[in-house]
């Protein structure tokens, strides 16, 4: 099962926005391997604090799907919002 960003239950939702939230992936809601395309951003958008505080998540978020064959191709700090690019290894 694949879970778009806001939580919901829409796999073609996060097919459609390449993006998924860090807690969903964290939580293990979100399966990398039914995910179709090669490349998927991984988010966290802080409602509160600053963005420093949001790099854990993202950080455990990555290291999951490390673990299941994606790379980090690039990381960003933006305003309240950690964005981490990764790119399916190849198979």
């Amino acid at each position: 099962m694949i879970l778009m960003i806001g939580g919901g239950k829409d796999p073609a939702a996060v097919a459609q926005t390449l993006t998924v939230a860090a807690s969903v992936v964290v939580d293990g809601k979100f399966d990398p391997n039914a995910y179709p395309y090669q490349h998927l951003a991984v988010v966290r958008v802080g409602k509160i604090g600053t963005p420093d505080s949001q790099i854990p998540l993202v950080m455990t978020a990555i290291e999951i799907l490390g673990g299941t064959g994606w790379e980090l191709v690039s990381f960003t700090i933006a305003h309240r919002t950690v964005c981490a690019v990764m790119r399916r290894s190849r198979r």
